[in-house]
């Protein structure tokens, strides 16, 4: 039990927005750096993978079996079988150095999405997709967006911008997508890494992957430390709860800041392990297409 164990060693050079599709049993991520969205079948065991146009930040699934993709210039919709995108919105196309990053449904299945600042100079924002395809800014300052989550109930959304060190709890409110009363979760400036991706379970607990830290670190809802599970790679990415029961935690780990000296220390780096845990996730809200 809370045991990281490799479940396939894919060796991404940054694999993040891990996802457990629940109708089809299968995990979907993406290699950032790569360009590619990748499967798993559970049950077959195949593994696939499409190429895509722009890097991929996050994703989400639609209710009618497709993606919303959060790309590094905006924001389309689209699916696995087809290489097709309709646009929704155009959110970065005139600054490559910012792109889109982690981004998850809240609740009433609106996606909520922010920026990566390539060189870190507080560009990035922090944007609502409504399912009508418009995109509000709710706030800026951002160097890396990460932690974007939900507790059960929907009234509180988790947020980090990972250079701080801080994983930050806002008021959220759900019949108008909009968060505020920002305030300290939990601060790393103690801890070996930065906060990275995150996820809520169905206690209210959250899960938060550590980025250069080697562990992923489970924190009640009052923001203190419950339990903490060491891995063999350096950089954590992302997690997600799967499985028939939602008992699994299947996480992302990266590869593409490492020396080739450090890798010969980490060969598993960059691929994507799972975690038998003694509670239950939740399964991921969809966007309504």
């Amino acid at each position: 039990m809370n045991r990281a164990e490799l479940l396939i060693d894919c060796r991404n050079m940054l694999a993040e927005g891990i996802l457990w599709d629940d109708r089809r049993d299968c995990l979907y991520w993406s290699d950032i750096e790569n360009r590619r969205l990748y499967r798993f079948d559970s049950v077959s065991g195949l593994l696939e993978h499409k190429d895509l146009p722009e890097k991929l930040g996050s994703f989400a699934f639609t209710e009618h079996g497709g993606f919303l993709f959060a790309f590094s210039s905006g924001i389309a919709l689209g699916s696995w079988e087809s290489d097709e995108l309709e646009w929704l919105a155009s959110v970065n196309e005139k600054d490559a150095a910012v792109r889109l990053n982690d981004g998850r449904c809240d609740r009433q299945g609106r996606f909520i999405v922010g920026d990566y600042d390539r060189d870190t100079m507080n560009r990035g924002s922090a944007y609502r997709v409504t399912p009508e395809g418009s995109v509000t800014r709710l706030f800026g300052g951002l160097n890396s967006a990460n932690s974007i989550c939900f507790s059960p109930d929907g009234t509180r959304m988790y947020f980090t911008d990972s250079p701080q060190k801080e994983i930050w709890v806002f008021d959220y409110d759900p019949a108008a997508g909009t968060a505020d009363n920002r305030r300290l979760f939990a601060s790393l400036r103690d801890q070996p890494g930065l906060p990275d991706g995150s996820v809520v379970d169905a206690e209210g607990y959250l899960w938060n992957a550590q980025w250069a830290g080697s562990r992923i670190v489970r924190y009640s809802p009052a923001g203190e430390i419950d339990r903490v599970i060491e891995f063999p790679v350096r950089d954590i990415t992302c997690l997600c709860f799967g499985g028939e029961h939602l008992d699994t935690l299947y996480v992302t780990t990266a590869r593409n800041t490492l020396t080739p000296e450090q890798l010969k220390e980490r060969p598993l780096s960059g691929g994507i392990f799972s975690v038998k845990v003694d509670v239950h996730g939740l399964r991921e809200n969809r966007f309504p297409d």
